[in-house]
């Protein structure tokens, strides 16, 4: 079996695990489509890295006719593979969002602690030059007893949910694809409607996957449904909210931000979010944990498992496919 990555295995216990399946080709330079083809000339399965570009084009597939798999080393697979068509031919398509759960969820568990005790803020002004900014923001609060939504309840979105049952047990989940009774039976609660979200809950995290149907599905309405000192967290996509109509709500009303991803990233020099202590913004950094690298035992363990026979834990079909971000 001849396995071509399009990258440099970067775990040797992993690399040393996938030779055990069959050849393996490193091809760092098969950088486009054409390089690609070429480098995976007679293979059975093919993992990308993370591109900005598209590499596994219907060009790529027809021109492979002994492909079986193909797979990401990210956690998402839409911006560099043309999934729906390599499912539509009958291919395997894997990718390593389980490992971003635990990293991710503690990420935002950490966004919510900071924006609630605005630890973040303390340091920043010490780190200025204040002397002793004790009294700067009166009583904070902490997490414990909060009523919290999160929208999303993918695999991020369980990750999260499940960091939350440890200080609160009023969590809300918003989900498409999660039955009142499913939630019940883990100990959430059912949210009436994305509205109700935003207008019952006093924490609030965008947890979904970034696709057309969502894009700004956050605008306006539901910044102005916030209670007053209510936090809303986005770890998800930017494209998600309508940046402009929240700066414009958040501005004049008591409402707290804590974002990772914006818009448009990098995020301006000169945008409102850089000014105000009630924003908390960090540089898209929820990918940033060390434990990440796991990813790529991971690959090791469901190419293990699809040349067992076995259905690999993240393979895809058409409905998953559309509604997961890129990556």
């Amino acid at each position: 079996m001849k396995i071509v990555f399009a990258c440099e295995i970067a775990d040797p216990e992993a690399r040393q695990r996938i030779s055990q399946l069959g050849e393996i080709i490193e091809a760092p330079e098969a950088d486009s489509p054409e390089k690609l083809l070429a480098a995976a000339e007679g293979a059975e399965m093919i993992i990308v890295p993370y591109t900005g570009h598209m590499l596994i084009t219907k060009e790529v597939i027809d021109g492979l006719p002994k492909l079986k798999l193909i797979g990401s080393t990210y956690g998402g697979v839409r911006q560099n593979i043309d999934e729906l068509y390599a499912l539509e031919k009958g291919l395997c398509v894997i990718h390593t969002g389980p490992t971003r759960i635990r990293p991710m969820a503690e990420y935002t568990l950490s966004l919510a602690l900071s924006a609630l005790t605005q630890i973040h803020n303390y340091h920043h002004y010490m780190r200025s030059g204040e002397a002793w900014p004790r009294a700067n923001f009166g009583r904070t609060r902490i997490l414990h007893n909060r009523k919290v939504g999160v929208i999303g309840f993918g695999w991020i979105g369980q990750g999260i949910a499940e960091l939350l049952k440890s200080f609160t047990d009023d969590i809300q989940i918003h989900s498409k694809h999660s039955s009142e009774e499913s939630l019940r039976a883990e100990g959430y609660q059912k949210a009436e409607s994305l509205e109700a979200v935003f207008e019952q809950c006093e924490v609030i995290i965008l947890a979904g996957g970034y696709n057309p149907e969502t894009h700004h599905m956050i605008r306006a309405s539901h910044f102005e449904a916030m209670s007053d000192e209510a936090l809303f967290i986005n770890i998800a996509r930017g494209k998600m909210v309508n940046q402009a109509e929240m700066i414009e709500v958040a501005e004049r009303k008591n409402i707290y931000l804590a974002l990772d991803v914006f818009e448009n990233e990098p995020l301006e020099a000169d945008s409102p979010l850089r000014g105000n202590d009630r924003y908390l913004i960090a540089p898209h950094r929820a990918n940033a944990p060390r434990e990440f690298e796991e990813r790529w035992k991971y690959v090791a363990v469901e190419l293990e498992r699809f040349a067992s026979g076995q259905h690999p834990e993240t393979a895809l079909n058409p409905e998953r496919a559309k509604v997961m971000s890129e990556s």
